[in-house]
Parts: structure tokens; sequence; C-alpha cells
């Protein structure tokens, strides 16, 4: 990967992450400036209301952000899959999609980690209207399975996304969005395995083996 494809899609995660607070925080500086100015109780007690829920949205997406995208664990490290249940779990909810974790192992390495996560968040992503997301792990032999399937009343997935994954398409021409099903496909590479993709109907699945 070059020097510019690094810069770029450095770019472009960071555009994704930026538009992802902006809403959250946005409300935090609105419920702020209400309490400052209103003395009424009850708008008060909406402005402590919308404080509090922004808040926890953006640290919801924050934490994410940092197990799917950062330095999470360091080089070599396992990941303990009930806190990435948990932190999913919780970004999920605000695309109103209930998560299925069906892992058999309680912690794996930090690449296959992201690379679940990814996963369950572009399935989310494809979901417009809401529904269900199941995130699948197993160990068979000495490979790991990874299997997330997507179903809700609509599916949307990003543009192109076959080609996405596969790192055939051009960084520069990507969404921020894309971009993060651009990363996905490249953790997937650095664990020399591929992402196998099907869309049929109201459903969207991922599927991919990788060894340890």
């Amino acid at each position: 990967m070059s020097e510019l494809a690094i810069f770029e899609l450095a770019s472009l995660l960071s555009s994704r992450l930026c538009h992802d607070l902006v809403s959250p925080v946005g409300a935090v500086t609105n419920g702020l400036e209400v309490l400052a100015d209103e003395d009424d109780a009850d708008m008060r007690e909406m402005a402590f209301r919308l404080i509090s829920e922004s808040a926890e949205r953006a640290a919801n997406k924050l934490q994410f952000a940092r197990l799917a995208y950062g330095a999470a664990g360091g080089p070599g490290a396992d990941i303990d899959l009930g806190e990435a249940r948990k932190v999913t779990t919780q970004l999920l909810s605000d695309h109103k999609v209930e998560l299925v974790w069906q892992c058999d192992l309680a912690a794996v390495d930090r690449l296959v980690a992201k690379l679940l996560v990814n996963l369950a968040y572009l399935c989310a992503e494809s979901l417009p209207r809401g529904g269900s997301v199941t995130a699948r792990l197993s160990m068979q032999d000495t490979m790991v399975e990874i299997a997330v399937q997507g179903e809700g009343e609509m599916v949307k997935p990003v543009e192109g996304l076959v080609q996405v994954l596969s790192g055939e398409s051009e960084l520069n021409g990507l969404s921020p969005r894309a971009a993060q099903a651009y990363y996905t496909g490249l953790v997937a590479r650095c664990l020399n395995c591929s992402i196998e993709m099907d869309s049929a109907g109201n459903t969207l699945s991922f599927f991919c083996h990788t060894g340890l």
C-alpha cells in the first residue's frame, strides 16, 4: 500500500469519525445552551436528558472506533469478545439494530476481532430501517470462521461493495462511508483471507475464514 493510499484511507476514516460525532456532540452543545438561558423546569429537564443521551451516543461511537480502527490491545494482543460484544451492541442500538452474538471463543487476535465487528457494522449500516445482525465466530480445527448476516425491511449496502471490500476500488473516489468497507477488506487481506458476500431479498451476509 503506497504512502498516498495510506494518507487517503486515514483521511477518509477521520472524516467518517468526525461525521459520526458531529450530531451527538452538537446536541450536547445545544443542551448546554438551553441550560444557560432557560429557567423553565421542564425545559431544563429536557436539556439534561438531551445532554445525557447525546453524550452516551458519542461515547459509544468513540469506543467502537477505538476497537474497530484503533490500536486497541496493541500488536499481537487478544481482544476479549465479551467486551467487543458490549461495544458493538451499544453502537448498533443507535441504528435501531439488534445484535445477536454467537461466538464460541472468549478472546481472539485483535485483527480477527476487528474483522468481526466491522462486518457487523457494515451489515447494520445497510439496514436503514433497522433490523437484526447476527455475528457468528467459531473454531474449526485451526481455522476461525466468521459469518455475519443482517436482516431487515430494507437492505441497502454501499454501492459497489464487493469491489470495495476486495480493494479493487480507487480510494480517492470513495465516500467516508465506503472507506469503512475498504478498511474492513484490508483487515481481511492482512489475515490472508477474502470476504464472501451474498445479498438476497431482505438479507445481507458475509463469510470468511482464516487460520490462527
